[in-house]
């Protein structure tokens, strides 16, 4: 994880610094600065545009009864291809606008949610909860004090519309 902070904060600004530097040697200062307010100005005008379609989006899923959890992952991208357009520099301006490409942001927002339910199964799957045991009243104290059951948890398919629930299930 420390890496992954050193290459955020460390090795990206450095390297756009760089880059923005060699396009001021090949062009000029006014230009460069045109440049990189042009890419902002125009990546928050498509971020507003994408944002305001994935909310509607996600309004259509939930009328219907959809889980729109695949539309939320997309529109946090949206999020994220804004930060990435306001900072300046060319390589977070190329990031930000190859997010805000809708076949490549379901792409990266499906791989996200297959991951996320990934791990959530996983949790739960494992136990991993630490070493208190469950039992029908809540947790024992201890292993010993603890029958045998383990707590009984339901997963929601996301894809499954509410109103095909059997009658006897209830989110």
């Amino acid at each position: 994880m420390a890496g992954r902070l050193l290459l955020l904060f460390v090795i990206v600004p450095v390297c756009e610094l760089g880059i923005l530097i060699k396009l001021t040697e090949l062009t000029s200062v006014v230009t460069t600065v045109a440049i990189v307010i042009a890419t902002g100005i125009a990546g928050m005008s498509l971020v507003r545009w994408q944002g305001a379609s994935a909310w509607r989006e996600i309004r259509q899923q939930l009328g219907k009864g959809q889980s729109p959890s695949l539309s939320i992952v997309a529109g946090v991208l949206v999020l994220i291809a804004g930060a990435f357009l306001l900072t300046p520099g060319l390589l977070t301006d190329s990031a930000g606008f190859l997010l805000l490409v809708p076949a490549v942001r379901r792409r990266i927002a499906g791989y996200l949610q297959r991951r996320f339910a990934d791990n959530v199964k996983f949790t739960f799957q494992s136990g991993s909860f630490g070493t208190a045991q469950w039992t029908s009243a809540g947790m024992a104290s201890s292993a010993s004090d603890a029958p045998d059951e383990r707590p009984q948890v339901r997963v929601v398919d996301p894809t499954r519309k509410i109103d095909q629930l059997p009658d006897d299930e209830s989110l």
